[in-house]
């Protein structure tokens, strides 16, 4: 699993276009939607920089909250200061909470960076063992269409306040594994910029397995979106936002 934001995690925000507010409201009307109990603990399961955090945690939730990556924990904490969140910094593939929650999210493709069909399993074994029957599992992926489409082979450079960020891709479509290079050159005093590198994985999932996966982890997979706003999943969508709810787990008083 791929735990290297270190890199990236202060400006994260900053060059990601992500709609926080959308998604927001799209998990709001899917618990209204599907969940079988009224939902007050969640779950934000590779919460990053904590931007969904802070917008759960001011609706009134109580918000448990995970990442890999002690960086991006960081920045969480800070936008959540106040708000009562409890962080942890936790493999999404070995994780204990300290009691059980009624809906999980895990939003921008967190599940594409794990790495093995076993890694996803063992991450959805785990948030069924601690969501309430009825409750909700709400997370997206990435599809075959954006990593042959959007990511493939191409680089894209994102520029902020004097910093710039160049994205290049490598995405082999026989192993499903996608690289992408990360440099980040932040403008110094004096004209001078220092350059950082990462380079972070992703794997292509297709939605039969990761449909079978849930059912063998206690999930019956209740809708598959191609958007927050409830729009088709087709074949040319680049996410699938996929609704899961949980039927069986320890969880299950």
């Amino acid at each position: 699993m791929n735990t290297g934001f270190g890199l990236i995690a202060s400006c994260y925000d900053r060059f990601n276009s992500a709609g926080y507010n959308e998604y927001l409201a799209f998990f709001e009307q899917v618990i209204e939607r599907f969940s079988d109990i009224k939902v007050k603990e969640v779950l934000d399961l590779g919460c990053g920089t904590g931007a969904l955090t802070r917008l759960l945690a001011e609706k009134g939730y109580d918000v448990s909250a995970l990442d890999g990556s002690e960086e991006m924990l960081g920045e969480a904490s800070a936008a959540c200061e106040g708000l009562g969140v409890m962080f942890s910094c936790q493999d999404m593939r070995d994780f204990e909470l300290y009691g059980t929650v009624q809906a999980t999210v895990c939003t921008y493709d967190c599940i594409n960076y794990l790495l093995s069909e076993r890694d996803v399993e063992d991450c959805f074994s785990l948030v069924n063992n601690y969501t309430e029957k009825g409750g909700i599992f709400l997370f997206d992926i990435n599809t075959p269409y954006r990593y042959e489409n959007v990511f493939g082979e191409r680089a894209y450079v994102y520029e902020d306040k004097g910093n710039m960020l160049v994205w290049q891709n490598s995405y082999n479509k026989k192993s499903g594994y996608c690289d992408f290079y990360l440099s980040y050159f932040e403008r110094e005093r004096g004209g001078v910029y220092t350059r950082g590198d990462d380079v972070q994985r992703q794997r292509r999932y297709l939605i039969p397995r990761i449909k079978a996966a849930l059912k063998r982890q206690g999930f019956e997979v209740c809708a598959i979106y191609g958007d927050t706003a409830f729009g088709e999943f087709t074949d040319t969508s680049e996410k699938a936002y996929i609704v899961a709810k949980s039927i069986g787990g320890r969880a299950q008083g």
